[in-house]
């Protein structure tokens, strides 16, 4: 779980980044040419050798490191810093290398476990079900590995890439000596959030995608029915009671599976 703000050369972080791939990186060399339609040799030459990517090539690997915006810029500045032809040219871009590892630093001391997200953060993390799924899964198993949350999850690689990205830069996740953990304890969305109706949605297609897979411990109800007004509404008043019993219970319990609940009680006719 490295960080390209720890690097001041692209190649050490490209290397280190290669050592933390399945079976030691075996054969990423090989897929990192093909992503970018070079050679083997010259990703060689590259890695262990004085040749450097072109500035385009450098651009299309951040895509394939799965690197957010703000960590692909600086890339792409340890790479101008590393093709730089003069004295003066690298020592000016090695001061704006080591102000952006600085200001990233102060960024990563200022996250509290009980800072809210902002706009922007609440924007992404409840634009799809996985943001939620991973921080939770990383609650029961902080050493997850990015290519196991993969396969449990069946997702691709780069979209774990992508949301694990996120999730660090943004203090949601930590990473503590290897061990992954949740950075905000209490993360919610409510109801008066125009983002409530999208996390929502989000999961309740997930339970669709899964409803082909059920095992005996899934529950999926539907029940459209017709009930006397007065049975509707203790229903209604019912369920957040039982709500909150739930989460009376769920607080203090140790994180060991993870699970969604959805529950849906409406009226289904035009009124």
């Amino acid at each position: 779980m490295i960080s390209v703000f720890e690097f001041k050369s692209y190649k050490e972080f490209l290397r280190e980044w290669i050592r933390g791939r399945p079976k030691n990186g075996r054969g990423e060399s090989r897929r990192i040419a093909a992503r970018l339609g070079l050679s083997t040799t010259l990703i060689s030459q590259v890695l262990n050798g004085d040749k450097h990517f072109t500035a385009e090539a450098a651009s299309d690997l951040c895509e394939y490191l799965g690197l957010s915006e703000k960590e692909a810029d600086q890339f792409l500045l340890l790479v101008d810093h590393a093709r730089a032809g003069s004295h003066g040219l690298r020592s000016r871009l090695m001061r704006k290398i080591e102000k952006a590892q600085a200001d990233a630093k102060k960024l990563s001391e200022r996250m509290e476990d009980d800072r809210s997200l902002t706009d922007a953060e609440a924007a992404v993390y409840y634009s799809h079900w996985v943001y939620t799924g991973v921080t939770h899964l990383i609650a029961c198993e902080p050493r997850l590995s990015y290519e196991q949350m993969s396969e449990r999850l069946q997702l691709p690689m780069h979209m774990i890439t992508r949301v694990m990205n996120f999730l660090l830069n943004s203090g949601l996740i930590v990473n503590r000596g290897g061990s992954l953990e949740m950075g905000l304890k209490h993360i919610h969305v409510g109801a008066e959030s125009p983002l409530v109706a999208k996390h929502h949605l989000n999961w309740r297609l997930r339970a669709f995608d899964r409803m082909p897979h059920s095992r005996d411990n899934d529950l999926f109800l539907t029940a459209p029915m017709s009930l006397s007004r007065e049975v509707a509404d203790r229903i209604r008043a019912d369920l957040p009671s039982y709500i909150e019993k739930i989460v009376k219970w769920v607080g203090p319990s140790p994180s060991e599976v993870v699970r969604c609940l959805n529950i849906d009680w409406f009226d289904y006719e035009k009124s």
